[in-house]
């Protein structure tokens, strides 16, 4: 029987902040699934229940109520989580170690001491270009190379499942580009991959399909060109020259014509309506259009205009 690779259904998780408090709810009522070999981004502002639906989801926390699955079991049992890689937003090592020390402990717990792991250390250091400082302690790195070195980690053993926690956080802009190639080439393996982040550009580079969670509520699920397929929003044309008996017949044709501060005229053609019909107007009265655009808006616009 095929499972999805993550699956929530009817998800609540509650948390008192003191003893006598009264319950918060982090999330609410979630139900989704990401399927196997897909790249899926988690989206949410900070405090939409992202981290504490992955704490879930690798058996860190339980639900309050509903159904968490990780490859169609539990993620409370240690089997569940065999074949999943997890970056933490906030990674955490022996700062005394070296940066290679430190990958051949994650390979040992991992793989067991008895393997060694010098040949999948050396490629996951390549992988995040951090062969360089190999020998480096932890303590003296950044945090940008904190976090090369913990999806370094991620990428040991060769899993089938990524579940990454705000991956891009702390990079600069030549990290950022750098784990966007990391996240591409694993997908092209068939690798699946599930990361959370409130970075939506991250999202319109790599992803297929997102989830999106606000206030712990689920808002979106499904592939990302179905998301931004709503933000077309029409056409703008450029033009110079509409007299008013052009732009009235353009005003019956359901366009609106404004006047920008160089002279010229945009006209907005709706959305649905063929801009041909517009051009073939124009084309009539001897009008030239000088740059014909879709209008469309950003994931970020289409998103929090849904809430």
């Amino acid at each position: 029987m095929s499972f999805p690779a993550i699956e929530f259904k009817n998800v609540y998780k509650n948390y008192r902040k003191h003893f006598w408090s009264r319950q918060v709810a982090a999330v609410v009522n979630s139900s989704f699934a990401v399927e196997k070999n897909t790249v899926t981004g988690f989206i949410g502002p900070n405090g939409a229940g992202k981290t504490t639906s992955i704490k879930m989801l690798l058996g860190l926390i339980r639900p309050t109520s509903g159904t968490v699955r990780i490859n169609g079991s539990d993620p409370l049992l240690p089997s569940a989580r065999k074949g999943v890689s997890f970056l933490s937003e906030r990674p955490y090592f022996y700062e005394h170690l070296s940066v290679r020390e430190t990958l051949r402990f994650a390979h040992g717990l991992g793989q067991g001491y008895a393997k060694s792991g010098d040949a999948d250390i050396g490629q996951a250091l390549n992988a995040v270009e951090l062969s360089g400082a190999a020998d480096a302690k932890v303590k003296d790195l950044s945090k940008g190379m904190q976090q090369r070195l913990s999806m370094a980690q991620a990428l040991l053993g060769n899993s089938d499942i990524f579940i990454l926690d705000e991956p891009m956080s702390g990079l600069d802009p030549l990290g950022r580009r750098l784990f966007r190639e990391i996240l591409l080439a694993l997908a092209q393996e068939g690798k699946t991959i599930f990361f959370s982040t409130h970075i939506l550009d991250d999202v319109e580079s790599v992803c297929s399909h997102v989830v999106v969670l606000s206030k712990g509520r689920l808002e979106y699920q499904g592939q990302l060109s179905q998301l931004l397929s709503q933000g077309q929003g029409g056409t703008d044309c450029v033009v110079i020259g509409l007299g008013d008996s052009e732009k009235k017949t353009l005003a019956s044709m359901g366009c609106v014509v404004t006047k920008r501060t160089d002279g010229k005229d945009i006209i907005e053609i709706p959305a649905g309506k063929d801009p041909r019909q517009c051009q073939q107007y124009l084309c009539e009265k001897g009008l030239f259009c000088e740059s014909m655009v879709k209008r469309t808006a950003s994931l970020e616009e289409i998103i929090y205009k849904r809430k």
